[in-house]
């Protein structure tokens, strides 16, 4: 596969039982600004890139979201109603070792702990399995950051390892993955 079919193939419309997962659109990037400057996002990433102003992030937010960035690509995750209300995304794709890292994003917490976030990823993994033929799915979280690690444990992920991020204060973070399976994906 190509680089540019994988751009065009990247953004599927999915849907899992009550959650869609689109593509960006220019007109997302007040909601994902209000969603990056939530503190407890802070809490656990505080090296992460920082907008003062909505004008200072349109431009990042269609380089990164909108576009893409070739080896980086987002969804919007949106409810039964099609209210947007989070974002997850998958990198570092594979292909020779049929593997990924995928990443819960940014979001309204009140609505993860209602199943969403599961779902979400769920949804994608089940994507990244049947469409993309791979065979396993990884995730990294900081050690602190419980909501992430609950989600990933009730999507069917395990907790393998330790890892150091280099942005971190020094404490490790948690190596969590799920392997194609019969249950996890088709065969």
């Amino acid at each position: 596969m190509t680089d540019r079919q994988l751009r065009n193939d990247a953004y599927p419309l999915l849907h899992g039982e009550r959650v869609y997962l689109r593509r960006p659109q220019q007109s997302d990037a007040p909601l994902v600004f209000t969603w990056e400057r939530d503190d407890e996002v802070w809490r656990y990433d505080p090296h992460r890139p920082y907008s003062e102003t909505l004008e200072e992030f349109l431009p990042i937010f269609e380089r990164n979201y909108v576009i893409g960035n070739g080896r980086q690509f987002w969804f919007i995750i949106e409810d039964e109603n099609h209210v947007p209300i989070g974002t997850i995304t998958y990198f570092n794709l594979d292909y020779r070792l049929r593997q990924t890292e995928i990443g819960l994003g940014l979001g309204e917490k009140s609505r993860w702990g209602q199943g969403y976030g599961p779902e979400a990823i769920r949804t994608l993994v089940r994507y990244l399995f049947e469409t993309l033929g791979l065979l396993r799915v990884y995730a990294e979280t900081a050690q602190a950051n419980q909501p992430a690690r609950r989600a990933f444990a009730k999507a069917g992920f395990t907790e393998v390892g330790q890892i150091f991020d280099p942005r971190s204060t020094g404490a490790p973070w948690v190596l969590l993955e799920i392997v194609k399976t019969e249950e996890t994906g088709a065969s």
